[in-house]
């Protein structure tokens, strides 16, 4: 069992094709000795986004602050501060904050797929 404070994780900037104002640390992974889930902090600055894309990995998201918008699905639905987001393996998903006023920041969960 360990215990660290996120802010001692690298902030990475997010750099795929279409991403804005975002970052995200790994909090949990196989560097910590996670063998089964990994754990990421994310966030998204006012005017930022993650594009539209998928994986083949499920995400089990909460939310922690702020509020954006969700892209794929159900077009037009928001997720705040305290909201679950459970996104299914291969599902087309983003997210907007392009008209946010504060960072957009969640907690994001995903099972390790072998290297």
């Amino acid at each position: 069992m360990y215990v660290i404070d996120y802010e001692e994780r690298d902030e990475i900037r997010v750099d795929m094709p279409g991403a804005e104002k975002t970052t995200m640390r790994w909090l949990v992974g196989r560097r910590s000795g996670a063998r089964t889930y990994a754990m990421r902090y994310f966030e998204i600055e006012a005017g930022g986004k993650i594009p539209l894309h998928q994986h083949a990995e499920e995400h089990e998201i909460f939310i922690l602050d702020g509020e954006a918008k969700l892209l794929g699905g159900d077009e037009g639905m928001t997720a705040k501060k305290d909201d679950v987001v459970f996104i299914e393996p291969n599902e087309p998903h983003g997210y907007d904050n392009t008209e946010g006023e504060s960072p957009f920041r969640f907690i994001c969960v995903i099972p390790l797929l072998e290297e």
